[in-house]
């Protein structure tokens, strides 16, 4: 069994640093987020604190007294080496350092992160953190780990996996699922990552069953050749998106500021991983478009780069033909055949040569064969469909059917049409909030 193991799905969990006067206090936060898995009957939760006989409805112990698959450490920088000591002697698999104030707070931060990873070295334990946002994690039985600092949030169950070592980005990325009605499936801040690393927790998800899609924020990457050799592996099977902070001289600055890491050159990064298979969006915007592209079509075929925009809306689909261009897609004109059998069903005006607009004219059982003609288009890769305000039902039957009858990936743009996205999104098609961030969604897992 993997240590991961520990991280992921643990059995038992030790809390340090939990308050008895302030329960807003972070460590008091975190212990309530892990009884919440303990009142699910999934879990074991530990309180360790000097005053234990003092706590009330809680497990409490003034030292670990047992082996403990989870330390969760909440405890100043200072006392941080005393606290994983305690765990590390009680046989903890995995602890999670969640304080602040170690490698990106200057030399005597750096020493007590250094303390840190050689405490946890010398007794086998395996370091998460420090200054991190802790873990989250669907168990089998559909109730979840909430081994982090954040509270109230959106837990919708899914097949992302995200690893950061940004805990402010990693309150944006749940903020972003829950948003576009995504699903997690794990959650692992890693901070200044001074001994587990993005590239040990990626290889772990690579295997595991409840993640299809991995994403991931990194200010640096500590081991390339390890990463890309990893991630080349895991992405025959599973997308893997990452989104690369420290890209300029201002970034790379602000990298080290922050997790006490340097990042390294982009360029280098970018081409190795690319020719691993990785996704490297930019932006946040196309990062999280990728994820929604690349979840929505994970085990299906990849697209080619030639695609058909469907339309009812003339001028984004204007916009979605030079977003293609520019992505390296072509909008080929579709077959004699393909016009053919599109002319027999709409009004002579529509357009039919690509993009295909349909019309707001189009009669309402003309939508299924005209958009079943350009799915089956021998030159047609792929879809994208635009509608803006034409709330027919009948478009999103026709495209939902006929992506899912074709296996030719699809995205959407879709405004002021709840009919027809509520059939498109039921589909599993993901949705834009603009024609050129479709297109970009649909590049990334061409």
């Amino acid at each position: 069994m993997s240590v991961l193991d520990a991280l992921f799905n643990p059995e038992s969990i030790a809390v340090y640093g939990a308050s008895l006067a302030d329960p807003d206090k972070l460590g008091s936060r975190l212990l309530a987020n892990a009884r919440a898995a303990q009142d699910a009957g999934q879990i074991s939760v530990t309180a360790v604190h000097p005053k234990a006989a003092e706590f009330e409805d809680a497990h409490a112990v003034p030292s670990l007294d047992r082996p403990t698959d989870l330390a969760l450490i909440s405890v100043p920088a200072a006392a941080a080496p005393a606290a994983l000591a305690d765990a590390v002697r009680a046989g903890a698999r995995v602890a999670v350092v969640l304080s602040s104030g170690f490698g990106e707070a200057g030399p005597r931060g750096a020493q007590l992160q250094a303390d840190l990873v050689g405490i946890a070295g010398e007794g086998g334990t395996r370091l998460i953190g420090p200054n991190c946002m802790g873990v989250l994690s669907r168990f089998g039985n559909g109730s979840w780990l909430n081994g982090s600092y954040f509270w109230d949030v959106p837990l919708r169950a899914g097949s992302i996996a995200f690893v950061s070592q940004s805990g402010a980005f990693g309150g944006m990325f749940l903020s972003e699922l829950d948003r576009r009605s995504l699903g997690l499936s794990r959650f692992a801040s890693l901070g200044n990552a001074a001994d587990v690393t993005e590239t040990d927790v990626i290889e772990w998800l690579g295997r595991d069953p409840a993640t299809r899609t991995i994403a991931v924020f990194s200010e640096s990457i500590r081991d390339g050749r390890r990463f890309v050799d990893v991630t080349r592996k895991i992405t025959v099977d599973k997308p893997v998106v990452l989104l690369k902070g420290g890209r300029s001289v201002g970034g790379t600055r602000a990298a080290m500021s922050h997790t006490g890491s340097l990042a390294g050159s982009y360029r280098t990064t970018q081409a190795a991983l690319r020719r691993a298979g990785v996704l490297m969006p930019t932006g946040s915007d196309e990062f999280f478009d990728a994820v929604t592209a690349a979840d929505a079509t994970t085990g299906r075929p990849r697209g080619g780069p030639s695609v058909a925009i469907v339309t009812v809306s003339g001028g984004p689909s204007v916009l979605a033909c030079d977003a293609a261009e520019s992505a390296g897609l072509r909008v080929p004109v579709l077959t004699d055949r393909t016009r053919q059998r599109l002319g027999a069903v709409l009004p002579h005006f529509a357009g039919t040569s690509n993009p295909v607009d349909l019309t707001p004219q189009c009669p309402a059982d003309g939508f299924s064969p005209a958009v079943r003609a350009v799915y089956d288009d021998p030159g047609v890769d792929g879809v994208i469909a635009i509608n803006c305000g034409l709330d027919v039902p009948e478009f999103g039957h026709a495209v939902a059917a006929a992506a899912a009858s074709s296996g030719k990936p699809t995205t959407a743009f879709l405004l002021d049409v709840p009919q027809v996205r509520q059939r498109i999104v039921a589909a599993g098609i993901p949705c834009f909030d603009s024609p050129e961030r479709a297109v970009r969604g649909y590049a990334a897992w061409v």
